[in-house]
């Protein structure tokens, strides 16, 4: 049985660690970088792939996970091209402190995938 591959938006703080947990366990992974080079370069020498695009990203991936600050910055990344990449089937895990109108009303927009509401807490060592 194959792995599944993962897809990662927002590897900062917190996603970088948990995106490092994931590659070095065997996963494809694929990356959406951002302005902070460095993590995506870490992931990338780790064997990570860089997309150029969420739907790129969302296209190369079966689950997807999103960590980033709130809800704005995960409708953006959802509806600025994630949601016209993803299969039907596909997961989407939201690790971002999101306001639960605002995860509703994505959960009616990608309807054919799986949206998991993820908040993290504590730091990025936990992470």
């Amino acid at each position: 049985m194959s792995k599944e591959r993962i897809g990662f938006v927002g590897v900062g703080l917190m996603g970088h660690g948990m995106a490092k947990n994931i590659v070095e366990k065997g996963y494809g992974l694929t990356v959406l970088g951002h302005r902070n080079r460095a993590p995506v370069e870490d992931l990338v020498k780790r064997g990570a792939k860089e997309a150029k695009s969420a739907r790129e990203l969302a296209e190369a991936s079966d689950i997807v996970f999103i960590c980033v600050t709130g809800s704005p910055q995960v409708e953006a990344i959802v509806r600025g091209g994630l949601k016209d990449g993803l299969k039907k089937g596909s997961i989407v895990v939201d690790c971002s402190t999101a306001d639960p109108v605002s995860t509703m009303a994505l959960a009616g927009e990608l309807a054919s995938v799986t949206l998991v509401d993820a908040p993290l807490s504590r730091t990025p060592k936990e992470a």
